[in-house]
């Protein structure tokens, strides 16, 4: 299964996760990943290793490459943005409708 969005607000997204389907995102630098439940696994461009999150970790990711997120059998985790970033007025709202469609029609929202 894909990842699937759960839920999203103004600064963070929370998705659930199952083994070999990663969640992507790219310019990701200075994200907060925390990990709800399961184990994910990180992986970050330039980075040398890969990272294991057990629930209640947290991994900031160190620049703008691509990172990938997975999960090890299947877990949830939370997206934050990093804390100095200004979301535009109205986006969160934006973004719920665009991915309740999305989710409507069977396609599931990926950064």
């Amino acid at each position: 299964m894909k990842p699937e969005l759960l839920a999203l607000t103004q600064d963070q997204a929370e998705y659930r996760l199952t083994a070999n389907h990663p969640l992507r995102i790219a310019g990701a630098a200075g994200r907060q990943i925390e990990c709800l439940s399961g184990t994910a696994w990180i992986t970050a461009y330039g980075e040398y290793t890969d990272f294991m999150l057990r629930q209640g970790q947290r991994f900031e990711v160190p620049n703008d490459g691509l990172m990938l997120i997975d999960a090890a059998g299947a877990g949830t985790v939370h997206v934050r943005l990093p804390a100095d970033t200004k979301v535009p007025h109205g986006w969160a709202a934006l973004q719920r409708k665009f991915a309740s469609t999305l989710q409507s029609v069977g396609f599931l929202l990926r950064n």
